[in-house]
């Protein structure tokens, strides 16, 4: 078949969004080995985000240095513009005095002495002495206006030399910027990392205590000791059997069918119909079964439930996700009338509804498969036993 052959990657996690939990132990002693491997992942994990969580800080502090450094860069460009803009008003205003004192010394050189004299000199020697003032004046602004011009020429210089400056700082900062998100990325990959094998602690160590409650020593194999624990209760085969599969709820609506589909703007395959409901919504078992999981995240499937059914002498596993809460516990044994939850909206989930989906054989358990992928591979179209209406349609029985 093309689902079994085709390679879903990642499409295949948003195709279905749930956690892959590699619990594969046929033991407690197997499980607890298990527990301390993902302990011992979950310890490097923390040991990278900690290493990561540095470098952000540091990253951090080289950005924040840099800020200043091109504010103050900006406030000595700015200071340089303002001094330009003073040095050109008061070489405008050193240009007319020493137009005003040309003026006066060519008046005075070309004949006019009387009037000066009678308009102020006192002598002749005290009018040659203002000549000589008024040339030095003069000779004297017009060294200090080429002054001024030259110290305009190096303000644009360091102006320049500036903004070059804070061009490459600008250019640094978003670099830095940039291996921030990269960082951040990280961490976020690391958080999600740490959360799914805590979680994936949590859960062993949940199926270890249920296990021992029903007397199963660390050696023995658990489906083993399942089998006989039933058998002493008088019941040989613990997994009830059926001959039909039931809708999972009153009623709903059909918002995706089994197969492939665009989620996301990515082509994925859909192991499972989906059904609108409001949240809160009674959820039943498809047929009678053995509760063999219970998977309660936030993330990916959200709640989850997964249940082992024995349907004319062949066994299938119904699945169950993004639900609100839980009414069943791991190894509960259901009819179809058992209410198993409530629908919900938790995990990755669009919105509020009930991903249902089957799949031949017992998934999750320990002489089966465990992964996702293999759940995909033996999964069926709900359609092939169940009769729900088309996507867009709604049912009110079951």
């Amino acid at each position: 078949m093309i689902k079994k052959t085709l390679k879903y990657g990642v499409v295949i996690l948003i195709a279905l969004l749930i956690p892959i939990t590699t619990i594969n132990a046929k033991t407690i002693a197997q499980m607890e080995q298990e527990i301390n491997a993902t302990q011992k992942k979950l310890d490097d994990t923390n040991v990278q985000k900690a290493i990561n969580k540095q470098s952000i800080d540091e990253t951090n502090k080289k950005i924040n240095t840099i800020k200043s450094n091109i504010e103050k860069i900006n406030s000595d460009i700015d200071a340089k513009t303002k001094e330009s803009e003073q040095l050109e008003k008061d070489i405008v205003t050193k240009n007319k005095e020493t137009e005003e004192l040309m003026r006066y010394y060519q008046i005075t050189s070309s004949g006019s002495t009387m009037l000066e004299y009678i308009m102020g000199a006192e002598s002749i020697t005290d009018l040659v002495y203002r000549l000589a003032i008024t040339e030095q004046i003069t000779n004297y602004n017009k060294k200090v206006v080429k002054e001024m011009n030259d110290m305009i020429k190096q303000n644009e210089v360091i102006k320049k030399d500036l903004d070059q400056k804070k061009n490459e700082l600008v250019k640094l900062k978003d670099e830095l910027s940039t291996q921030i998100i990269v960082l951040n990325e990280k961490q976020s990959k690391l958080d999600e990392e740490g959360m799914s094998e805590q979680e994936t602690i949590n859960e062993i160590r949940k199926q270890i205590k249920y296990y021992r409650s029903l007397g199963c020593s660390d050696n023995i194999n658990v489906s083993t000791c399942l089998a006989n624990y039933y058998a002493n209760k008088g019941d040989s085969n613990y997994l009830p059997s059926g001959t039909n599969f039931f809708r999972p709820t009153k009623s709903g609506n059909i918002t995706s069918n089994y197969g492939w589909r665009t989620l996301y703007n990515k082509p994925n395959f859909h192991a499972a119909i989906d059904i609108k409901m409001p949240i809160g919504t009674d959820v039943y078992a498809t047929a009678p079964g053995y509760v063999a999981k219970i998977i309660d995240s936030n993330k990916y499937g959200g709640k989850q439930v997964i249940i082992w059914h024995q349907i004319n002498g062949k066994y299938y596993t119904s699945y169950y996700a993004h639900l609100s809460s839980f009414n069943v516990n791991i190894g509960s044994i259901v009819t179809k009338d058992t209410v198993i939850a409530k629908s919900g909206n938790t995990g990755n989930s669009t919105g509020p509804h009930l991903h249902f989906g089957l799949a031949h054989g017992k998934w999750y358990d320990f002489n089966y498969y465990t992964s996702y992928q293999q759940f995909i591979d033996n999964s069926i179209d709900p359609r092939s036993v169940i009769p729900f209406p088309a996507k867009g349609s709604s049912y009110y029985n079951r």
